[in-house]
């Protein structure tokens, strides 16, 4: 059985930004990088990482404002989409450079652009929309 990218993820802090996401049975490392919050950057999608007060990880699903926004600050390399244009699920929309490493931030969802809030050469800040999208 595959997993889906609605399944829930536990996330298991491993230390020196080094993260182990489990999704059903796949484990995958991830790196992360902190500012305010914990940003991990993984297979193009954006997520949260807090603890709770015990200690224990927190599980976490995709927020669609975050995977529309730089996981760290970074700079745009490439805008793929336009105001009005329809996505599909997983496009690339855009691509960031942070830390000497590409980032592709992809669609959570199929839609239409309804704003692109940066240009080409921009340097972005974590949590900030990127992207906005209508229904398609």
């Amino acid at each position: 059985m595959s997993s889906s990218p609605d399944d829930p993820i536990e996330v298991l802090p491993l230390g020196n930004g080094r993260y182990q996401l489990t999704r059903r049975t796949t484990r995958q490392l991830a790196f992360a990088a902190v500012a305010r919050d914990t940003w991990v950057f993984l297979d193009g999608r954006v997520y949260v990482v807090s603890d709770h007060a015990d200690g224990s990880p927190r599980r976490t699903r995709i927020d669609e404002q975050d995977a529309l926004a730089a996981p760290m600050p970074a700079t745009v390399l490439a805008i793929h989409v336009a105001p009005g244009q329809k996505v599909e699920r997983n496009e690339v929309v855009m691509v960031l450079e942070a830390m000497k490493m590409e980032l592709p931030i992809r669609s959570p969802r199929d839609g239409r652009v309804k704003a692109v809030k940066c240009q080409k050469g921009d340097l972005v800040q974590p949590g900030v929309p990127l992207v906005e999208l209508d229904e398609p």
